[in-house]
């Protein structure tokens, strides 16, 4: 049987998928520590990894080309974000690595709405305060009429736009930098039906016209060596104090001790993060903990993890395994 290496908490979510519809491989669960990892792959001589978000430098590279020999190996992320994966060393190590498209565009989008809605309506402190058996209903806003900038047009940020103008009566306005000609070349239809089609009042590719009107930001970047910081002291700035922050994107994207700053300082409404520098969730400065601050809200890297996009995301994950042994590598969901 095939050995197939997966770290622990992608195995935890995807065992009874793996072993029912993966029944041909030799599942393996490993901790996501890169020497254990690689010790892993030596051991059982594999040249299939599934993994997660942690980053990957060197040693697991070389243990996968020494396992593969003269085959390729593979590299499978369980989820659509690769910036964990070292794209040069999968070259040089002739290793293939995919990602999981459109499976998780859903569930990610609904909870950055759920957290938007949350946040607006103040609902943790609402609940908090009914727990310390105090009964302090307080005024807050309604979504609708709204202006929310969605930061990354992409396939998220897009099923968010949707959401947002046609369920919640708001006004969107994306920022990208993919240039719209582009856009309606990608999607095949002329500007009005774009802009219909995602509730669009405006899109813009200049971040500060952007950023001065928006009640409400929702960020669905990639992670770059060009967005790693792309939310600065500066362009926090460039939102009202009034706005407020949603990051389902990934951490890297916020500068957190200026974020801090911001929600301190009265530059800032409020935010709420499900994703994070360094997780589990460790401040960037120790006293500019993001958990100390009553108009945040943070949940744990889970807009994600749905039962339905969990299981979209093994299934992915098995038709490229199987392609890959049966040699179909242009039929791969490859990003190298």
């Amino acid at each position: 049987m095939e050995p197939v290496i997966c770290t622990e908490a992608q195995f935890v979510k995807g065992e009874r998928n793996f072993r029912t519809y993966g029944s041909a491989y030799q599942w393996i669960s490993c901790p996501e520590e890169e020497s254990v990892l690689a010790g892993c792959v030596r051991d059982h001589k594999a040249r299939i990894v599934i993994l997660g978000v942690y980053r990957y430098r060197d040693k697991l590279y070389r243990a996968l080309q020494e396992s593969a020999g003269n085959r390729p190996a593979l590299i499978a992320r369980h989820g659509v974000g690769y910036d964990g994966v070292d794209l040069e060393l999968c070259k040089r190590h002739n290793i293939m690595a995919t990602i999981t498209p459109g499976t998780l565009d859903q569930s990610v989008a609904k909870h950055a709405i759920a957290l938007m809605l949350s946040l607006v309506r103040d609902i943790p402190a609402l609940d908090r305060s009914m727990r310390d058996s105090r009964f302090a209903p307080v005024t807050t806003v309604e979504v609708a009429g709204k202006i929310l900038g969605v930061a990354g047009f992409g396939k998220i940020g897009k099923q968010v736009a949707i959401i947002a103008s046609q369920g919640l009566g708001m006004k969107v306005v994306a920022f990208d930098s993919l240039p719209l000609a582009d856009q309606l070349s990608n999607e095949g239809i002329a500007e009005e039906e774009f802009r219909g089609k995602y509730g669009l009042r405006e899109y813009l590719t200049d971040y500060r016209s952007f950023a001065d009107s928006l009640d409400i930001l929702s960020i669905h970047m990639p992670a770059t060596e060009q967005t790693r910081g792309f939310f600065d002291a500066e362009r926090l700035a460039a939102l009202k104090p009034s706005a407020y922050l949603i990051n389902t994107g990934r951490g890297a994207l916020i500068d957190e001790d200026s974020l801090y700053d911001a929600l301190t300082h009265g530059r800032l409404k409020a935010a709420a993060l499900d994703v994070f520098h360094a997780e589990p969730y460790v401040p960037l400065s120790p006293e500019k903990d993001l958990r100390t601050l009553d108009n945040v809200i943070l949940t744990p890297h889970v807009a994600s993890n749905t039962l339905e996009a969990n299981f979209r995301v093994h299934q992915n994950i098995l038709q490229n395994i199987e392609k890959f042994l049966e040699g179909r590598y242009e039929e791969m969901t490859r990003v190298v």
